[in-house]
């Protein structure tokens, strides 16, 4: 078995992982860094757009009121309570500093309005990325700084075991051709992500598993914290799923932006769930972690119905409703727009959506039941009552706004695009304390170990908080206690020794 020698090995190479990488890099420290992919980078490098933090220099500047206590009172009470109140203190505490060090690490930031409309009116604590592109070429520019400063980064290469007794001996690692290395070291960081990439681990916790479509790494396969776990470390915790907006398929991918059926189901239409109700007021497509939580709580897929009057108005109209994807797109200081349509190709898009499966159509609302498989008593009610809403422009039941009630269900052809929650990844995973080191039930630490990123658990509840940013931000600070919590430790033993 070939041996290697260094002093803190990081886990993978997304946020959290760079984060730690990059405090190890300014203080000098030697250190070894695995990537199980080709690419380095990880959800934080190729999905997320910005991060959460307080008391930032830039909000300083811009007197931004909301602060330490307002935060801290209001996750631990969103979370109710159920929270790692140490670690949640800590975190916000530090997350204003990071921004500085994102930008030392290449990767600047600027505060402005949460992306999503639903948070158009929260407290200025949302940091964008400048450009997306720029963030993409100066990730990758950050191993090779490592690199030069005498570190190594072992891509297609994965952790295996450790040998630990008593404290750890040695990361065992795996290459791409299967040979195992041996990585003498004193301590080690797992920042690789989470568990969204093991069916078998989702099918335990999730019982919508094959429902969800999973837009996250499927390299993170739960690897630290089944190795923490191993070693007595505490995992229990309710599942938290990082669920984050909803999408037909992989065939119309949301980010690809190509097709206008997914246009239409990012809109607060009439939405069924598989029994054929109603389950949600649709305007929670404006927020996205509540509205992929709505869809996952009705086993993770539901149906949006729209009729070809529909179809046709929006081929030939402009309509006075925002897809709630547009923000996304918009680099910093860009004006999304605010309306959608004309699409004069709407309906090639849906007919070749038909072919492919992410869309049904039907000529009645009989045939339509059966080839959905939706009760049919409960279809026709459905929308006999949304109907009766758009035409008073008033929905008793979900308190839909009145300026969204624009399009019923009246006349065949009917056609249901087939939705499903997407996911990001996965939020839950080992207790940790303070200093991200994973503990035992009895809250006692294992040494030389730390877990940070979406290996935690301890931040959330049951599910991803309406916190733009917050998953993200969290990775990139927890990433740099751990490596601060290293480097600490091993000075300590230096002079003990």
């Amino acid at each position: 078995m070939k041996s290697l020698n260094t002093n803190v090995v990081i886990v993978g190479s997304g946020s959290s992982g760079i984060s730690a990488g990059f405090e190890l890099y300014q203080q000098k420290v030697p250190f070894i860094l695995l990537e199980r992919g080709d690419k380095v980078g990880g959800a934080g490098k190729f999905g997320s757009h910005g991060v959460f933090a307080i008391n930032s220099q830039q909000q300083k500047d811009k007197k931004v009121k909301y602060g330490y206590q307002e935060a801290f009172e209001g996750m631990a009470d969103y979370n109710h309570y159920f929270v790692n109140g140490e670690l949640l203190s800590r975190f916000l505490k530090e997350s204003g500093e990071n921004i500085e060090r994102m930008e030392q690490m290449g990767l600047p930031v600027t505060v402005e309005q949460s992306e999503q409309k639903a948070h158009l009116n929260d407290p200025l604590v949302y940091h964008k990325f400048n450009n997306f592109t720029e963030k993409m070429a100066n990730w990758d520019k950050l191993p090779e700084k490592f690199e030069e400063a005498g570190n190594t980064v072992l891509r297609q290469t994965s952790a295996v075991d450790l040998d630990y007794n008593g404290g750890l001996k040695a990361v065992i690692a795996e290459d791409s051709n299967g040979q195992k290395i041996r990585i003498n070291t004193k301590k080690a960081i797992f920042a690789d992500g989470g568990y969204c990439g093991d069916q078998e681990m989702m099918a335990e916790k999730y019982t919508d598993t094959d429902e969800l479509l999973n837009l996250g790494e499927h390299k993170a396969d739960g690897t630290g914290i089944k190795l923490a776990k191993k070693l007595g470390a505490n995992t229990q915790h309710n599942p938290v799923l990082f669920a984050h907006g909803c999408a037909p398929s992989f065939q119309i991918n949301p980010m690809a932006r190509q097709s206008s059926v997914e246009t239409l189901t990012n809109l607060p239409l009439l939405w069924l769930d598989q029994t054929g109700n109603r389950f949600v007021n649709e305007d929670v497509v404006y927020d996205f972690a509540m509205w992929a939580n709505a869809a996952h709580n009705v086993q993770g897929r539901y149906y949006a119905i729209v009729d070809q009057e529909t179809l046709n108005t929006f081929k030939t109209k402009e309509i006075n409703l925002e897809d709630t994807i547009e923000r996304q797109f918009c680099e910093v200081g860009v004006e999304p727009r605010t309306t959608v349509g004309p699409i004069p190709d709407i309906q090639a898009d849906f007919d070749k959506a038909i072919q492919s499966g992410e869309v049904v159509k039907a000529e009645t609302l009989e045939e339509l039941s059966e080839k959905i498989n939706l009760p049919l008593a409960a279809l026709k009610r459905s929308i006999k009552v949304y109907n009766q809403a758009v035409k008073n422009k008033k929905d008793d039941t979900f308190l839909k706004p009145a300026d969204e009630l624009l399009f019923g269900v009246k006349d065949g052809p009917y056609y249901a695009i087939i939705e499903h929650c997407a996911i990001l990844g996965t939020l839950d995973g080992v207790n940790v304390n303070r200093n991200c080191e994973p503990v035992k039930r009895d809250g006692s630490p294992l040494k030389d170990l730390y877990i940070v990123g979406n290996n935690v658990n301890g931040l959330y509840s049951d599910g991803y908080p309406s916190y733009e940013g917050i998953a993200n931000g969290f990775a990139f600070v927890s990433g740099w206690i751990a490596a601060k919590e290293a480097v600490k430790s091993m000075n300590n033993e230096e002079v003990k020794n």
